[in-house]
């Protein structure tokens, strides 16, 4: 394991303000080819590049060179990082400006839940992710600041899933989802299935979204995320399965059969948020 080695290394480049083990170990969920995601949480202002560059190369096994990606490389909410092989174990360093996170989780307070484009993040990136990697990251170490510490208090001020985060997330990824269906069902009844079945995506998307925020747990991203949703109490029974199926009659260019698992999918979750209020049931 590369805990020590790598946290000590980066836990000496000035400016580094904490360093998190994140990722599925820190979630409990790692399988045997599960690589270590290393959380590194620093100091806008005072990062040494330089020097973190150096700590990179001589952790990997190879001592590449040119491993660093700087903040920013990676875009605005991945930001940078590096991929390097530590002890014949691969593993992520992923950068996080600590003023940003702190800001984020402000606005996941506030019921302020935004979506952006990220590579890799196939979903997008959800505002909502740096709530879920502060709740689940490890602390490894910590300036005598403590920034982890007292980031994991600010989101849990209000309780162990912020309120205002849920009826955001429960509103926003509702409506989205039942829009995305209800502007392919022309595609798809047209034969457009590529159009429809990236609609399909978003739509499942959301309904993710929706019941993880209802159930009060944190979604880091769309890696089995939806094969995990048979953990959740508030859920609609065999959701994957059926989602799968819809996909298949897609496929097979069966578009009123797809859009009747959908459409009740839809529906079991709009009954499950009906606090939350209800979608409007068609465009025109």
């Amino acid at each position: 394991m590369p805990q020590v080695s790598v946290t000590a290394a980066l836990a000496a480049v000035k400016g580094v303000q904490a360093v998190a083990l994140g990722g599925s170990h820190s979630r409990g969920e790692a399988g045997p080819q599960s690589d270590y995601d290393f959380g590194v949480y620093y100091d806008e202002l005072d990062l040494d590049l330089v020097a973190l560059e150096k700590a990179l190369t001589e952790l990997d096994d190879r001592h590449r060179t040119g491993l660093l990606h700087p903040p920013g490389a990676w875009g605005p909410w991945i930001n940078g990082g590096a991929w390097i092989t530590v002890g014949g174990v691969p593993v992520d360093v992923l950068l996080r400006e600590v003023g940003k996170v702190e800001r984020t989780i402000r606005d996941c307070l506030a019921g302020k839940v935004t979506v952006d484009f990220q590579s890799g993040h196939p979903f997008g990136f959800v505002n909502t992710i740096y709530a879920a990697e502060i709740h689940y990251c490890r602390p490894l170490w910590q300036s005598a600041a403590a920034p982890l510490d007292r980031l994991k208090a600010l989101l849990y001020s209000e309780g162990p899933y912020p309120p205002r985060m849920r009826e955001a997330t429960v509103g926003r990824f509702l409506w989205e989802a039942w829009f995305s269906l209800a502007c392919a069902r022309t595609a798809a009844h047209k034969g457009d299935f590529h159009y429809a079945e990236g609609s399909l995506f978003r739509a499942a998307g959301g309904w993710v979204q929706v019941l993880y925020a209802l159930n009060g747990r944190y979604l880091m991203n769309e890696k089995g995320a939806l094969a995990r949703v048979h953990e959740l109490t508030r859920r609609p029974d065999g959701m994957e399965g059926r989602v799968r199926e819809a996909y298949r009659l897609f496929a097979e260019g069966k578009a009123a059969e797809a859009y009747a698992l959908l459409d009740a999918l839809q529906a079991e979750i709009q009954a499950l948020a009906q606090d939350f209020g209800l979608v409007q049931p068609k465009i025109r």
